[in-house]
Parts: structure tokens; C-alpha cells; sequence
């Protein structure tokens, strides 16, 4: 059978340098994309002749702020999904450039049904009819919850890749972990489908420093620094491993603006209660005052629905 896509392509790990292609196909192929500056010149190839199902490359040595169109080849039937002006890999500005910076921030988003796809058009709409920056995008940051109820791959297919296929092929998508993807994910193990799904910096290759794990990492875009946290599975308490890490990480970064994401908030009465709830407790006894010592901006969560 001719090999034909069934997921993606998306972005991920995107940086000043580098991004990294996924896709999935319908039969175990190579992996093979083409990539150029301009469309009809896609001059450029990474390749992994290793024939899978589930296909990952790393694009490296790009030049920042630079539009790359891509498309996606195998031996046997050649580009097999060609190249498109809306498919293109935008790379990140120079770290510390200070320039518009979009972010396409969802939460707790993947119920698959209509109020999704409702949400994901009035967000097409309005970028397409903005004066200044019309339809960038420059990244998409996941605030967990991301495929209900449980975080299956065919549930994170419904509501993640069948609803955000057109942006996700050109625009780099983050995540923090939910305790809806968390069901079906350890995040020590760094097993199940939420880690098979995305891939993030463990070693710093997006700015930061090194977490050496993918449930908590650093990066970051233009002037600003980001900082992902685990509130559901990984340890809260204060001196633990992702404590530590952060406030090193926190502490050593230059970024004119420092933006946390986690899943669980540390004030909310909405369908979840901060004054109880254990994650959110500790996420604000443990976490909010080192993170406002240290100049945090701005904290985006979820979890709570109001």
C-alpha cells in the first residue's frame, strides 16, 4: 500500500536553529523531509531510512526568524505529501530579540466536540482579520487536559490532531502535563501517550538549563523565557529534584519576560477549589513565592473550569 499520513505532520521542540518534524503514517516507511526557503526549492533534506509508523526528525542548523516550507517523502513513492504554503516551519527569533510574539494559548481544550472546533474557528478568524500580524501564530502553548477523558492516543487524534492539524504543520505546539493526559502517562518512566505524543527539551537544546526530563523543561522564544512544570505527577515539595531545577533554572535566566505554564492553578473557585485541592496547595505554598522572588511575569494554568 502506497504510504499515506494518518497524523500530522506537527512541530515540536522549536528553536532559533532547529525544529523537529512528527508524523505518523499508515505503513512503516522511511522518513524523509524535504525543506527550503521558498516554495518549488526545497534544496535541503534530513533523512532516517529506518522504515516506522511513527516518524520523528530533528531539522538542525536553520538560520532564525526564517520561513522554511518542508515536504514529506519515502522511497518507494516519492513526496507523498507535497509542499504547501501552509505548511512551513517558522524558526524562532534570535534568543533575547525583542519583537511581536503571538502565543495560541489553550486549556484544558480537548473535548473534541463542537465548543472546541467553535473556539479553534473564532481564533482562525481573528488572526485572519487583524491588521497588524495577520495568521501568525507563533507558538501554541497546551495548558494539559489536552484529550478527555483519559489521555488515549485515539482520544488525543480526536481532539488534538483532527481539530489543530492546519496550525499544528506550522506552528510549534508546548504542553504541560494535566491530570487527564496523566492517566494514561508516568511521567517517570516518561512512558504512555502524552511523552510518545510531544517532544520537548531535556538538555537544554531550546535555552534554559537542563531538566533532563521531559515533565518539566525551559525554553526560550525571542525575549521571552518559559518555564513548563509537572503539578500532577512529579514532586511539588520544596528542595525536591523540579524545585531545584527551577529555581535555577528561574535564577539564571537573562529573558526580559519569564512566563510559567502548569496544569493545576493556584487561586481559583471554580470547578476546582485552591483552598483544598492538594496539587493546587502546593503549586501555591511551594511554588508562587520562589517564582515571585524571582521575577515571574505572568502563570497560565487550567484544570479549574469557570
Amino acid at each position: 500500500i502506497p504510504a499515506e499520513i494518518v497524523r500530522g505532520p506537527y512541530l515540536q521542540k522549536g528553536s532559533h536553529d532547529r525544529v523537529t518534524v512528527k508524523y505518523r503514517t499508515n505503513t512503516a516507511t522511511e522518513t524523509i523531509v524535504n525543506y527550503g526557503t521558498s516554495l518549488g526549492s526545497l534544496t535541503s533534506t534530513v533523512s532516517d531510512l529506518t522504515k516506522k509508523i511513527n516518524h520523528e526528525i530533528e531539522i538542525t542548523g536553520l538560520n532564525a526568524n526564517t520561513t522554511y516550507y518542508y515536504d514529506i517523502e519515502n522511497l518507494n513513492d516519492g513526496v507523498y505529501v507535497a509542499e504547501d504554503s501552509e505548511m512551513y516551519i517558522r524558526t524562532a527569533p534570535t534568543i533575547g530579540t525583542n519583537q511581536f510574539v503571538r502565543a495560541w494559548i489553550l486549556g484544558d481544550a480537548g473535548t473534541a466536540n463542537n465548543d472546541q472546533r467553535n473556539v479553534r474557528d473564532e481564533y482562525y478568524n481573528y488572526i485572519a482579520n487583524t491588521t497588524k500580524y495577520t495568521n501568525q501564530s507563533d507558538l501554541m502553548l497546551f495548558l494539559g487536559d489536552n484529550a478527555y477523558d483519559s489521555g488515549t492516543d485515539t482520544e488525543y487524534q480526536n481532539a488534538l490532531f483532527d481539530i489543530y492539524d492546519a496550525m499544528l504543520k506550522k506552528s510549534v505546539a508546548w504542553s504541560c502535563l494535566g491530570n487527564h493526559d496523566g492517566y494514561t502517562a508516568d511521567s517517570n518512566s516518561q512512558t504512555g501517550p502524552y511523552y510518545d505524543i510531544f517532544t520537548f527539551p531535556t538538555a537544554a537544546e531550546c535555552g534554559g538549563l537542563a531538566s533532563g526530563t521531559e515533565a518539566y523543561y525551559s525554553f526560550d522564544y525571542a525575549n521571552i523565557h518559559f518555564i513548563i512544570l509537572d503539578s500532577y505527577e512529579t514532586d511539588r515539595s520544596v528542595g525536591g529534584t523540579m524545585y531545584n531545577w527551577c529555581l535555577n533554572d528561574i535564577q539564571n535566566t537573562t529573558q526580559d519576560w519569564i512566563i510559567a505554564l502548569f496544569h493545576h492553578p493556584a487561586y481559583t473557585k471554580g470547578s476546582h477549589d485552591s483552598d483544598s485541592e492538594t496539587e493546587l496547595v502546593d503549586m501555591r505554598q511551594n511554588f508562587l513565592p520562589m517564582l515571585e522572588t524571582n521575577g515571574i511575569d505572568l502563570v497560565l494554568n487550567g484544570h479549574s473550569h469557570s
